[in-house]
């Protein structure tokens, strides 16, 4: 059963309630928690949330891309037509959305799928420049060492190509193999 209130409830409580009240109610919660500061504002939770990202560097990056593209996943994977679980309209839409997107956190910090650590383990951004790590990637060496094992894969099968030519039968074809 659901109930549809014509307006936010807290909110309209707190907009009854008189200035003196919640210092108050403010000022009680504070002596409760021993003294530590109650407030917090929208600017210190931005500012935490950046010093978490910052301090968790890259590896959490990739954590909340992993997370963004299992909460499309997910929500292509729930239900269309479930209204009696998620209820009707645009709060059925967000319900839905915030459920995909809190169970997607949780895959993502929990191991997820494995494309963060796939993306991490070939290379991790230091400030601007990008580190390559691991056995995938190897760093411009291991682009050296591939681009030189080419060319002597080339070289020598080449030189099998002519040996083969020069064996054959055909004089013309040896004389031509040697000439090149």
């Amino acid at each position: 059963m659901a109930i549809s209130p014509p307006s936010d409830i807290v909110l309209d409580v707190a907009r009854a309630a008189e200035p003196q009240d919640i210092e108050a109610a403010r000022a009680a919660l504070t002596k409760r928690a021993g003294g530590a500061a109650a407030a917090f504002t929208v600017e210190a939770a931005d500012a935490a949330r950046r010093t978490d990202t910052e301090q968790a560097g890259p590896a959490r990056n990739y954590q909340r891309f992993e997370a963004m593209v299992l909460q499309t996943f997910i929500q292509n994977m729930l239900p269309k037509d479930a209204e009696g679980v998620y209820g009707k309209g645009l709060a059925g839409d967000m319900w839905k959305s915030q459920l995909a997107e809190h169970l997607a956190d949780v895959m993502a910090d929990r191991g997820g799928i494995g494309i963060a650590r796939s993306m991490l383990a070939d290379h991790y951004l230091e400030g601007k420049r990008v580190v390559p790590v691991g056995a995938v990637s190897g760093g411009p060496e291991q682009a050296a060492r591939d681009a030189q094992s080419s060319l002597s894969n080339s070289l020598v099968q080449e030189i099998q190509r002519r040996m083969v030519r020069s064996l054959s039968d055909d004089p013309a074809a040896a004389a031509a193999a040697t000439k090149i």
